[in-house]
This record gives C-alpha cells, sequence and structure tokens, in this order.
C-alpha cells in the first residue's frame, strides 16, 4: 500500500486486489485541479501496475466543481492513460451523484470504460462481472 506526500490539497492511497486496482482519495475539497491531478496518479498507478480494472473510492467533501469543470476533466480522462481500463468510480455522497453521472456519459461517450456507483460493493461487484 502507498500513499502520496501529504503537502497535496488530498491524501491518495493504492491497494491491489484480488483482480484489481483499489484506489482511495480524501480530502476537504473538490476542484478541477484536484481532480486532474489525483487522477492523473491513478493513471501512473494502473500503467505502472498494469492492472486493467480500477476501483476508485473518492471521499472529497467539498463542492463539486461545475458542469463545465466536470465536462472538461471527464474529456481529458481518456488522455491520461485509462483507456483500456475497467473503471468502478464510487462517491457516496449523494450531493454529488448528477455530476458523476454528467462525467460518466462523457467518458464513455470519449471510450472510457466506467461507470458510477453510490457505495463500494456494487462497484465492486460490476468491476468482477466479467
Amino acid at each position: 500500500m502507498s500513499t502520496g506526500p501529504s503537502s497535496k490539497p488530498y491524501t491518495i492511497t493504492f491497494e491491489q486486489r484480488e483482480g484489481y486496482l483499489y484506489a482511495r482519495v480524501e480530502g476537504p475539497f473538490d476542484s478541477y485541479e484536484i481532480s486532474n491531478a489525483y487522477w492523473q496518479e491513478v493513471a501512473e498507478e494502473c500503467q505502472k501496475t498494469q492492472n486493467r480494472k480500477l476501483l476508485l473510492d473518492e471521499r472529497l467533501d467539498s463542492v463539486m466543481p461545475s458542469m463545465t469543470e466536470v465536462f472538461q476533466g471527464a474529456s481529458e480522462r481518456c488522455h491520461m492513460g485509462l483507456a483500456g481500463i475497467k473503471i468502478a468510480f464510487v462517491d457516496s455522497l449523494s450531493d454529488h451523484h448528477e455530476f458523476n453521472l454528467f462525467g460518466e456519459l462523457v467518458a464513455t461517450n470519449r471510450g472510457l470504460y466506467c461507470k458510477v456507483f453510490n457505495n463500494l460493493k456494487q462497484g465492486e461487484n460490476w468491476l468482477l462481472a466479467d
């Protein structure tokens, strides 16, 4: 298990689990810049470990970025080396769900294989289904 440096506005932890990489992102804030930074770290870890399945557990507490920023960020994910990786994205905060579903739509329209969930068990079940 590895954790990123504490100077960042978030903490990221990676854990190799049976059949997939688990990544947990925690912090008091969310923004376009924070999302891009942690997604880049996640993409690099997937490449380094050669994982083709990812369960990303986001635990960022504050307000989501704007829909415009969600669109821009989700559009950029396909250029980070995440193509070909099955991604289950879990955010248990219900007020984030509309933004996350929009991000899922944008990302899948650009070729990523991802799905948004409200709880870890649902995400893991989908991830390991095939």
